[in-house]
């Protein structure tokens, strides 16, 4: 019998609700250049890329819990900085089975984020645009690796060609 392996993208009994940071990068399938090109260094925006970057600046104008402190959109993906903060937190580790969508959660962002994005493109006429499964994220432990990652974002585009081939 063979047993299929599925990886483990988020670490097991973390509460990804809970107040801390997040870097966050979510990938377009196929690797697909659907939010623009970079030219010149500089990153020209297609109207999904428009789009994604009009959903991540209302985000931190609709959620109290949740503010985007900074992202890059890429031709083929979005890498955004999370953090998240709330005074209330009833987060309880399941016994068995699937973690389910915890609200005000990094998961419950991302998949309302790609959600939003897919029904805009539908909607426009670029039905084509599709996501990958899932998305990677990294718990920003201290303020040291905030600014490593920080620093990694802002010079993102400039560093497209050495960047792309790591998705």
């Amino acid at each position: 019998m063979k047993y299929k392996y599925h990886k483990q993208y988020r670490l097991p009994g973390f509460d990804y609700s809970s107040n801390n940071s997040y870097f966050i990068t979510i990938v377009t399938k196929g690797k697909k250049n659907h939010f623009g090109e970079i030219s010149n260094n500089e990153m020209y925006f297609t109207d999904i890329g428009f789009f994604a970057e009009e959903l991540l600046k209302k985000a931190n104008l609709k959620l109290e819990h949740l503010t985007i402190e900074e992202y890059v959109i890429m031709p083929n993906h979005v890498h955004f900085i999370a953090t998240i903060f709330r005074e209330d937190n009833d987060f309880k580790i399941p016994e068995k089975g699937l973690m389910p969508l915890v609200p005000k959660s990094i998961s419950s962002f991302v998949n309302r984020f790609k959600g939003r994005l897919k029904r805009w493109a539908n909607e426009n006429d670029f039905a084509y645009f599709e996501w990958q499964p899932r998305f990677r994220d990294r718990i920003i432990r201290d303020e040291e690796e905030y600014v490593v990652i920080k620093t990694h974002l802002q010079n993102n585009i400039k560093n497209w060609e050495s960047d792309s081939e790591k998705l």
